[in-house]
């Protein structure tokens, strides 16, 4: 293989030199749902929406999380990772949903139990 047929074969692979197929273009979008967009789809990570409970539905999934014993050390990180935070982003909204009167209100023994930990350490 000559160094200018190389040159045109590599050349042929490379993405940017690569012409989108207009049917590949078209199944992608057709194919692509609103939950492979990062904050979009059933569920995003915040919203805005209430219930009668003053809390999100986000808040609630911490609260319900911080209710559940782990038994096996990690499990509880897995489970925050699954909510799609990090841990030091998953503790940082915590700490301030301790101090957020509505989830008090919403859950008083278990935000009080929390506090306790917190304030101990």
């Amino acid at each position: 293989m000559s160094e200018q047929e190389h040159t045109e074969a590599v050349q042929s692979k490379t993405p940017e030199n690569k012409v989108p197929d207009k049917t590949e273009d078209s199944a992608e979008a057709s194919t692509q749902t609103s939950a492979d967009i990062p904050g979009e789809g059933p569920e995003p990570l915040v919203r805005a929406e209430t219930q009668s409970d003053g809390l999100n539905p986000l808040e609630r999934r911490i609260l319900a999380l911080e209710r559940r014993g782990f038994k096996h050390q990690g499990s509880k990180e897995k489970a925050i990772k699954a909510l799609g935070f990090t841990p030091i982003a998953y503790y940082q909204m915590l700490n301030v949903m301790l101090d957020d009167e509505r989830v008090r209100e919403a859950a008083p023994r278990l935000v009080d139990a929390l506090r306790a930990r917190r304030d101990a350490d």
